[in-house]
């Protein structure tokens, strides 16, 4: 690899990092804050924070950026995404009609998820044109480590802004989300810039106009690829059903503070730093469907964790659940992109990035509305009492997501472990030498 893939490489792990830090600031806990501010529901906090994952459906476009440059409208429209973002941490400042802002909150939210779902794909498959197959999986350990170090930073010190500036009733003041907006605006021109340095290739094939629907005829055809998509749909599925209601299950239920939250958190990100050059160790060594069959093993446990997880017992229990689901995540945050480049020819994996993503998407927004609902019964009705034990909501939905992860282990080892990859690096070729020299 010649220095501008270097460059490149160097530009896609800090615009990994920023990308993530921005993504903190409107998910779980912080995001929290600003729904509680503008009067949301437990029910539907877990709805909203689906939202993400329903707006994957724009990765559909991707299938209009198949073979083509890509660089300039991933820029702008990263750009237009994090700004949503940013002004969501306005609302609860400004004395608004509360139906205003909470249409302005939906808006926003989406809009900044849709625009960073519809370019993702197409980033994704520029940036990694600068790795070699055969390093990929130590390759996103290592951008996945520096964005996990960061984020702990950012967590643990707008954590303590949080608890620091607090009014009466416990609820984080104006000065709060004026940090947070400002820090939010500052990654923003970040992650803009690391875009702008890095260095796109000319497509691979000659530019040729063909029918999206042509595209994604083809990619559909194929066997095997349905059944790599079917892992990252179930794994959604599964994830849907119960995560997205443990922010509010922290806050409220198991009266953590954000101090408390933060260094939970913490630990977790210290586990996936751990584990994360070990998991990809493991699948450039054997494969990717490998190292996820092992994850999604781990990530059962840590489930079971919190199906155990009651006030007395919380700090230690999630933080069991945390340091085992943050392990697994280690190879699955990647191990569903990995997937697709072990199974699908180069010039089909933008489409088929999005496709995959999309399906999952939308499975997951409609997973979750129906485990908000099940989650407000549950509730209404004091908890779910099984052999004298009552069980909060989200325990109950936290064993609904073990037995689909064990399904998930089924899958994995009677449908992918026998695929065989499209190309598979027996040696380190010469290239691959100059890149891990550097």
């Amino acid at each position: 690899m010649n220095n501008t893939d270097r460059k490149t490489r160097i530009s896609y792990i800090l615009e990994a990092g920023f990308e993530y830090f921005a993504l903190l600031l409107v998910t779980s806990t912080f995001l929290g804050y600003i729904l509680d501010a503008v009067g949301i529901s437990d029910a539907w906090q877990g709805i909203i924070l689906n939202v993400a994952t329903f707006s994957c459906a724009a990765q559909l476009f991707a299938l209009f950026f198949s073979n083509h440059r890509v660089k300039k409208i991933v820029t702008i429209g990263h750009t237009i995404n994090q700004l949503c973002f940013t002004l969501l941490y306005l609302l609860p400042i400004f004395s608004i009609p509360p139906a205003l802002k909470t249409a302005l909150l939906l808006f926003f939210l989406f809009l900044g998820h849709f625009l960073n779902n519809a370019v993702n794909p197409p980033k994704i498959n520029w940036l990694m044109q600068s790795v070699p197959d055969g390093k990929r999986g130590s390759f996103t350990a290592v951008k996945e480590m520096i964005s996990l170090a960061g984020g702990i930073v950012l967590s643990v010190s707008l954590g303590l802004v949080a608890d620091t500036f607090r009014d009466g009733a416990g609820n984080p003041t104006p000065t709060y989300y004026r940090i947070c907006c400002l820090v939010l605006f500052l990654l923003t021109a970040l992650h803009t810039v690391t875009l702008l340095v890095a260095h796109e290739k000319e497509p691979t094939a000659p530019k040729k106009r063909v029918p999206v629907g042509q595209v994604a005829k083809k990619i559909l055809s194929s066997k095997d690829l349905l059944k790599v998509i079917g892992v990252g749909v179930i794994w959604n599925f599964a994830s849907a059903l119960s995560s997205s209601f443990f922010a509010s299950y922290l806050r409220e239920e198991l009266a953590f503070s954000m101090t408390v939250i933060t260094v939970l958190t913490m630990a977790g990100s210290l586990c996936r730093i751990a584990a994360s050059p070990l998991l990809g160790r493991i699948a450039d060594r054997r494969s990717f469907a490998f190292s996820m069959t092992l994850c999604f093993a781990v990530m059962a446990l840590a489930y079971t964790c919190i199906l155990f997880t009651f006030p007395g017992n919380a700090r230690w229990l999630y933080l069991g659940y945390i340091c085992l689901h943050s392990f697994a995540m280690g190879g699955v945050n990647s191990g569903v992109i990995n997937l697709i480049y072990d199974y699908v020819v180069p010039e089909e994996r933008t489409a088929a990035l999005g496709i995959k993503n999309a399906f999952g998407g939308i499975v997951s927004f409609f997973t979750a509305l129906g485990a908000g609902a099940l989650l407000a019964a549950i509730q209404a009705n004091g908890g779910f009492s099984f052999f004298g034990i009552t069980f909060y909501a989200q325990q109950v939905l936290a064993f609904l997501t073990i037995a689909v992860i064990l399904c998930l282990l089924v899958y994995m080892r009677r449908l992918i472990a026998p695929m065989k990859r499209v190309s598979v690096d027996a040696e380190i070729t010469s290239t691959e030498k100059e890149f891990a020299c550097k």
